[in-house]
């Protein structure tokens, strides 16, 4: 059992597996991180394929973008779409390392060999990553639109450490687990900083950005 282990642990330290083992461990790291409200599942921000010439032209958003997009990648949570390259490739790139590896274990040969499955590995991870997410990406992009107009003035509570312009989540209480909405400040309240606990009003949906623009409660004196 113990021989077993130490086997499983070698291989995942492998090259190229090494790689997909250390996401693995990142974005597990961010799902307990954003868990205990330090952090917040913030959407991709690479755009709509809205146009064929936003996606047939990778250069006019840079080739990784195009990319991302071309293959689906967009319209859920960055951290959503990390996890599931990260979990295919690793299921790839181990069992790569687990056959092949055993015939070229060394010299150059292992490097060439074990850099054009990591691409390979890749590629396909983000690929089925993007056929994986294809069928349930429309309906969260139309979920927060639909309540939004309904959801303004209702009250929620801040979970993530503090709200910013660029982070910040609420939880809205919807008489079961809770709704988590993005949230944003209210530029034109000059109270104090949110922070974690605090009671906030939703006062606009941010369409462009899928987030709710919040103020505080303010508490009245007795």
């Amino acid at each position: 059992m113990q021989e077993s282990f130490l086997v499983f642990i070698t291989k995942i330290s492998l090259y190229p597996t090494i790689i997909f083992t250390g996401l693995v461990m990142f974005v597990t790291l961010y799902w307990v991180v954003s868990l205990l409200g330090m952090a917040d599942m913030d959407s991709v921000d690479i755009g709509e394929p809205g146009g064929d010439a936003n996606i047939s032209d990778l250069s006019s958003t840079g080739f990784f973008t195009g990319l991302m997009l071309k293959l689906g990648l967009h319209g859920v949570p960055l951290i959503v779409i990390l996890t599931l390259v990260s979990l295919i490739g690793w299921l790839l790139s181990y069992v790569y390392t687990s056959f092949l590896h055993q015939r070229i274990d060394s010299g150059i040969l292992y490097y060439v060999f074990g850099t054009g499955a990591l691409v390979l590995v890749l590629v396909v991870s983000m690929w089925l990553t993007g056929i994986i997410i294809s069928p349930i990406r429309n309906n969260i992009a139309k979920i927060p639109k639909r309540n939004a107009s309904s959801n303004i003035g209702k009250t929620a509570i801040v979970r993530t450490l503090s709200v910013t312009d660029k982070h910040g989540e609420a939880v809205l209480s919807d008489g079961g687990a809770g709704l988590i909405l993005r949230v944003r400040p209210d530029i034109n309240d000059d109270g104090r900083p949110l922070i974690q606990g605090d009671k906030v009003i939703l006062v606009e949906y941010l369409d462009e950005i899928n987030a709710y623009q919040v103020a505080l409660v303010k508490e009245k004196s007795l």
